[in-house]
C-alpha cells in the first residue's frame, strides 16, 4: 500500500511543480506577463483569441474598420495556415497579430518539448503569412506550465494575459452579458479578451452583436482603442 501512496504523492508533487505553481505565478504574480497597461491614459485594448475564422473574423474586421478601431488578434497556428489572407488583412488594416498556440492544446497536457514546438510552429505560420515574427504570445485558456514562459522567451515573445473577460465562448452567454461585462469592468489600461472562433456553436456571433455597442459606449466615455504594442507604450 505504501508503494501506491508514494507513487500518488510523487505524481501530485510533479503536477504541482509542472502545472499548478507556475500557472498561479504567471497568471497572478510574474512581471513578465502583461495584464494591463498604464492607468494614466484613457486607453483600452481589445484582443481576440482563437481565430481566424472564415465567417466571423472578416465580419469582425469590418466592424473594427468602420469604427476606426485597432485590436490585437491571438491566432491559432492551424487556422492561420488555412486562412493566410485573413491574417494579411489584419496586418494591412493596422492590427497586431500574436501567437495563441498551434492547435489550442492545454498547457498542462504538453511536455516541455511539445510546449516549445507548439509555440514555434505558430510563429512560423504567422511569419509565412506576414513575413515577420510575431511579438506577443497568449496561451490557450490563459493556462501555463513550467516551460511556457521559457519557451516564449526563447522565441522572443512577450506574454499577454487580460484584465477583462466576458465568457463569450459559453453557450448561455448573451450579447447583453458580453456588453455589460466589458462596460462594467472597463478602466484605463484594461485588456479585454474576446473570441472570434471556437467556443459553443454560434458563440462568436454574440460577440459580434455586442461589439459595436461596446465600442460606441466606451468611445463616449472617452476611451481610445489601442493595440497591445501601443498599450505597452512602444508605438504611438
Amino acid at each position: 500500500m505504501w508503494v501506491f501512496a508514494s507513487i500518488a504523492a510523487a505524481a501530485i508533487a510533479i503536477f504541482a511543480i509542472y502545472c499548478l505553481i507556475p500557472n498561479y505565478w504567471m497568471r497572478n504574480r510574474s512581471k513578465r506577463v502583461v495584464r494591463c497597461g498604464e492607468t494614466n491614459k484613457p486607453w483600452i485594448a481589445l484582443t481576440f483569441d482563437d481565430g481566424p475564422n472564415p465567417i466571423y473574423t472578416p465580419k469582425l474586421l469590418d466592424i473594427l474598420k468602420e469604427a476606426g478601431v485597432k485590436a490585437t488578434f491571438f491566432v491559432v497556428g492551424e487556422q492561420a495556415l488555412q486562412y493566410p489572407h485573413i491574417l494579411g488583412r489584419m496586418h494591412s488594416e493596422g492590427h497586431t497579430v500574436g501567437c495563441h498556440s498551434f492547435s489550442h492544446r492545454h498547457a498542462w497536457l504538453m511536455s516541455p518539448l511539445r510546449t516549445f514546438s507548439d509555440i514555434e510552429l505558430t510563429c512560423q505560420a504567422i511569419k509565412s503569412s506576414l513575413g515577420h515574427q510575431p511579438r506577443w504570445y497568449r496561451p490557450p485558456w490563459g493556462m501555463f506550465n513550467l516551460c511556457s514562459a521559457a519557451a516564449a522567451r526563447r522565441l522572443g515573445l512577450e506574454i499577454a494575459y487580460w484584465s477583462i473577460e466576458a465568457q463569450d465562448w459559453e453557450a448561455k452567454t448573451t450579447a447583453r452579458h458580453i456588453y455589460d461585462a466589458v462596460i462594467s469592468q472597463a478602466q484605463p489600461g484594461s485588456i479585454v479578451v474576446l473570441h472570434d472562433n471556437r467556443g459553443a456553436p454560434g458563440a462568436p456571433a454574440k460577440t459580434l452583436e455586442a461589439l459595436p455597442s461596446i465600442i460606441d459606449t466606451l468611445k463616449k466615455k472617452g476611451y481610445t482603442f489601442v493595440t497591445l504594442d501601443q498599450l505597452k507604450g512602444d508605438r504611438a
